[in-house]
């Protein structure tokens, strides 16, 4: 049975002492309001790298306490030890890779840039050879009218080209001219993450005190967000990066720049259905465009067969045990997390979501009688309803 949180029993007050005790709550919570509210001021700056923390912290508990253990049950040196393995591991490696993905970034869309401008793009995809696949397209499809020589296939490559090497030059521009700014970041996340580590439990046991709901739905709450954590990232970004290290494999393999393709590569993996396909697609057809056609036929097998099995082979064995959000559900929630918090809406949004989902199976466990009585048949006039059934906890 779930326990639930009772105030003691309060004597009968008299009106006088009743109107005391609301003019008392009033203006003790309004102090409690405007103190949240410049607490919540002081703390802005740091409030995302705080949120990563309790992300990071949350996925290193399993490893922390095998440290600890390891450590003789030292909070301290335990909390430590865990902040600066995560700190060689990955924090310093991201720190590189950002760096060289940088550049590679910039020296590929440039060459991609200048092939576009010297190909014959608007020849061959006018030619007699594909001239077969648009009359079926346009006799299977009408609706399409598809019309080849109204299409500038060529001045849309450059433009989307041009946009994405924008984006990609403003984005190293700013991660760059910012170092410091960054680097202090990430140095205020590690000092929150320590304190989560070595002080994390004491933290929640004061929250959930400070909670009216029950306990069980405290407990559902947070297992819940901790389920979703490790499902996005252990479930989709450990993914996305193997299908970007093997894609890039295939990649490199084939004489394509590796490092900023197979980044690409990972991302892509998160939209559903069609994935990884938007990248070894295009370079597919690319090695096809340049005569090379041993490899853009590896490429698409390797993409085809190796990369795409990843999903359904590495997925079961990291998401053992674990409740999985559907990938349709975290690829909206990461689009939209992204539209409205920016860069760190790839967390924000799937922990939004999984939040709301949860307090709505909450809601609809709290209030299944009257969702129950609602849904319920309309009896015919002159019989009567039958009596609604008790709730779990023995409630009518």
């Amino acid at each position: 049975m779930q326990k639930i949180k009772r105030r003691p029993a309060q004597p009968v007050r008299s009106p006088q002492e009743a109107r005391r005790e609301h003019v008392y709550s009033f203006f003790l919570l309004s102090i409690l309001a405007v103190s949240l509210y410049f607490a919540y001021l002081v703390l802005t700056p740091f409030l995302h790298d705080m949120f990563i923390a309790i992300i990071v912290a949350t996925l290193l508990q399993r490893p922390h306490q095998r440290i600890k253990r390891a450590l003789g049950g030292s909070d301290t040196l335990a909390a430590l030890g865990t902040t600066l393995l995560f700190t060689l591991c990955v924090i310093l490696p991201l720190f590189l890779f950002t760096g060289a993905l940088a550049g590679q970034a910039a020296k590929s869309i440039a060459a991609l840039q200048n092939w576009l401008k010297d190909a014959h793009l608007d020849t061959w995809f006018k030619g007699e050879a594909i001239e077969p696949y648009v009359n079926w397209i346009n006799t299977t499809l009408p609706w399409l009218e598809l019309d080849l020589g109204k299409i500038d296939i060529k001045g849309n490559l450059l433009e989307f080209s041009k946009n994405a090497g924008q984006i990609t030059l403003d984005l190293g521009g700013k991660l760059l001219g910012n170092f410091l700014g960054v680097l202090l970041n990430f140095l205020i996340m590690l000092f929150v993450l320590f304190f989560l580590l070595r002080d994390g439990e004491r933290m929640l046991v004061q929250l959930k005190h400070l909670s009216p709901l029950h306990d069980a739905q405290e407990d559902r709450i947070l297992g819940k967000m901790r389920d979703v954590a490790r499902s996005v990232v252990v479930g989709s970004f450990l993914v996305a990066l193997c299908q970007g290290v093997v894609g890039g494999v295939g990649l490199a393999l084939a004489g394509i720049p590796a490092l900023f393709w197979g980044s690409m590569m990972g991302f892509a993996s998160l939209v559903p259905v069609v994935g990884t396909l938007l990248v070894w697609g295009p370079a597919s057809v690319y090695l096809v465009l340049i005569g090379e056609w041993k490899w853009a036929i590896f490429l698409a097998a390797w993409g085809g067969i190796i990369v795409s099995a990843i999903d359904s082979v590495v997925r079961p064995l990291l998401m053992q045990g674990q409740a999985q959000m559907s990938t349709f559900w975290v690829f909206l929630s990461i689009i939209g997390g992204i539209k409205f918090f920016g860069p760190l809406g790839i967390l924000y949004g799937p922990m939004v979501l999984a939040l709301a989902m949860v307090m709505l199976s909450i809601y609809a466990d709290e209030y299944h009688e009257v969702l129950a009585a609602k849904c319920a048949p309309v009896p015919p006039e002159g019989e009567t309803a039958p009596e609604p059934d008790s709730g779990r906890d023995g409630r009518p």
